[in-house]
C-alpha cells in the first residue's frame, strides 16, 4: 500500500513566504518560526441518482341501482321463503340467491388508478 504526501509546499504563517519543505528555524523575511503547510488535493467525484414515485388510489365505486335491487332481494327473499313453502320455495329461493349473487357484483366495483412519475 502506498500513500503519497499532500503536502507540496510550506509557507510563513506569518508573512505568507514560501519556505522549502525542509526548513527550519524563522522565516528569512518576518522572522515568524510558524510556518503553515500548503496543501493540494485533487479529484474527481461523479453523482447520479434518480428519483422514481407511484401513487396508488383505491376506492370502491357503489352503482346505486343495482345496491337498492340487492338490498330489496335480501330482505324479501325470507318473506317469499315465508309465503311459498315446499320445493317450489326452495327452487325459487335458490334462483333468487343466485340473482342476488349477480346483481351484487354489479353494485360494488373497487377501482384503483396508478400514476407513475420518472
Amino acid at each position: 500500500m502506498s500513500s503519497t504526501n499532500p503536502v507540496r509546499s510550506m509557507k510563513c504563517s506569518g508573512c505568507g513566504h514560501m519556505l522549502p519543505l525542509d526548513h527550519s528555524g524563522p522565516c528569512a523575511i518576518c522572522g515568524d518560526t510558524r510556518k503553515t503547510p500548503d496543501v493540494h488535493i485533487e479529484g474527481t467525484l461523479h453523482f447520479e441518482g434518480s428519483v422514481r414515485w407511484k401513487h396508488v388510489r383505491e376506492y370502491y365505486e357503489k352503482h346505486p341501482l343495482p345496491l337498492v335491487v340487492v338490498i330489496l332481494v335480501t330482505v324479501g327473499s325470507p318473506f317469499l321463503g315465508l309465503l311459498l313453502g315446499g320445493w317450489i320455495g326452495v327452487a325459487i329461493g335458490l334462483l333468487i340467491g343466485v340473482t342476488a349473487l349477480v346483481v351484487g357484483f354489479l353494485a360494488v366495483t373497487k377501482v384503483r388508478e396508478i400514476r407513475e412519475g420518472p
